[in-house]
C-alpha cells in the first residue's frame, strides 16, 4: 500500500473488485472518449489503469497507450507494440512532456493528497490540441435502500478512514473548476450514478472494497465488530443502493 491509497494491494479478490468497478463505469467512460474523437492513431496515457479493461479498449479502437500504475500486474499481460506498461507513482515519478492526445484518469486523483500539482503534470503530458478527462466520485448520493443505522456507521467510517490517509470523497465536484486552474480550453462536465442491486455485476465493487478495508476499520477502532458483521450480512443479502456521483471533467490544451 502506498501513503495515500488504502486499498490492500494484496487483497486476494483484487481482480474481482476492480471488475466490478469497470462493469459499473466503463459504458460511460468509453462514451466520453468516444464523444472527444479517440480513434486510430491517438497516442494515450492511461492513469491507473488497473485491471486493464480501458487499455483494451483503446487499443482496439486503434490507439496507442501508454497505462499506467502503482501496481502493474493485472496489466502486464497487455504490454505490446502498441502498449507500454510502466509502474509510475504520481506523486514522485516523472511523465512525458507534450506526448499524448488523450490523458485519462478514473478514480485516482481522489485518494491523492498532491492531486492539484498532478493535475497540472497531467496537463503538461498532452501534446497541443490534446484532451485530459478526469473521472473521481462525488460521495454525498451514495447509501442503501432503507433506513440502518449500522450501515450508515460503516460507510463513515470508510470515508473516515480514506480521509485519514488524503482521500477526498467529494473530489469530483471539484474537477472541473481544476482543471479550468490547469489552463485547458473548452472545460466542461458532466456525471453519472446508477441504482444498483445485489445481482448487478457492479455491486461487487462496493461489497468487496468493505472487505478490503474491514478489518483496517476493527482495528482503527473506526467501527465495531457487531456493525462490520452487520454490514457484511447486508451485502449478502438482497439489498440495493444508489451508487455515488461518478463526476467527469474534460479540457483540451490549446
Amino acid at each position: 500500500m502506498t501513503r495515500d491509497y488504502v486499498y490492500d494491494q494484496g487483497f486476494a479478490q483484487e481482480r474481482a473488485r476492480l471488475a466490478g468497478m469497470e462493469s459499473l463505469w466503463d459504458p460511460g467512460s468509453q462514451a466520453l472518449l468516444t464523444e472527444i474523437g479517440v480513434s486510430r492513431g491517438c497516442s494515450c496515457l492511461e492513469v491507473g489503469a488497473g485491471g486493464g479493461s480501458l487499455v483494451e479498449w483503446l487499443i482496439g479502437r486503434g490507439a496507442t497507450v501508454m497505462a499506467i500504475d502503482i501496481d502493474t500486474r493485472f496489466i502486464e499481460p497487455l504490454a505490446s507494440d502498441v502498449v507500454e506498461v510502466r509502474r509510475v507513482d504520481l506523486r514522485t515519478d516523472e511523465l512525458p512532456q507534450a506526448r499524448f492526445d488523450l490523458v485519462h484518469a478514473r478514480l485516482v486523483l481522489e485518494h491523492l493528497t498532491e492531486r492539484r500539482q498532478i493535475l497540472d503534470r497531467l496537463a503538461a503530458a498532452l501534446r497541443p490540441g490534446g484532451w485530459l478527462v478526469i473521472e473521481d466520485y462525488d460521495w454525498t448520493c451514495f447509501g442503501f435502500e432503507g433506513d440502518d443505522p449500522r450501515l450508515a456507521r460503516v460507510v463513515e467510517a470508510i470515508n473516515t478512514y480514506m480521509q485519514r490517509a488524503g482521500y477526498e470523497p467529494h473530489y469530483g465536484r471539484h474537477i472541473v473548476s481544476d482543471i479550468a486552474a490547469a489552463g485547458l480550453s473548452g472545460v466542461r462536465g458532466e456525471g453519472r450514478a446508477r441504482v444498483i442491486d445485489s445481482s448487478s455485476p457492479g455491486f461487487d465493487f462496493f461489497k468487496l472494497s468493505f472487505e478490503s478495508l474491514r478489518g483496517a476499520l476493527v482495528d482503527a477502532g473506526l467501527v465495531s465488530t457487531e456493525d462490520a458483521e452487520a454490514a457484511a450480512a447486508r451485502f449478502g443479502e438482497q439489498s440495493r443502493l444508489r451508487t455515488p456521483l461518478m463526476m467527469a471533467g474534460i479540457g483540451r490544451r490549446a
